[in-house]
């Protein structure tokens, strides 16, 4: 007697297809549901103009060519005041010593 295994082949296959087909459709409900419009900001609502601000501009850094402007930089930023412990005035000392 020969007993055919073909039919459970089948069962599997269609199992195999449901299964897929079952993740197809919760990702395509989860995928549709996450879709959210958002709408945007038209240039002409009165909101856009609090979120621009003006430019910044800073005037350069004037440069240091000898020893005594290098000097009198360093008394200007001795006299200046920041107001807290940050103040790092090692970089400058280093860049005396070595000009």
């Amino acid at each position: 007697m020969k007993k055919s295994s073909s039919g459970f082949a089948v069962v599997e296959g269609i199992v195999a297809v449901a299964i897929l087909a079952a993740i197809v459709v919760v990702g395509y409900y989860v995928v549709k549901s996450n879709n959210t419009h958002i709408p945007s900001i038209s240039a002409n609502s009165s909101s856009s103009k609090a979120l621009t601000s003006p430019p910044v501009t800073t005037p350069p850094a004037p440069t240091i060519n000898n020893a005594s402007q290098l000097n009198s930089a360093m008394t200007a930023l001795n006299q200046t005041s920041v107001g807290s412990n940050n103040v790092d005035s090692s970089q400058l000392s280093t860049e005396s010593a070595a000009f």
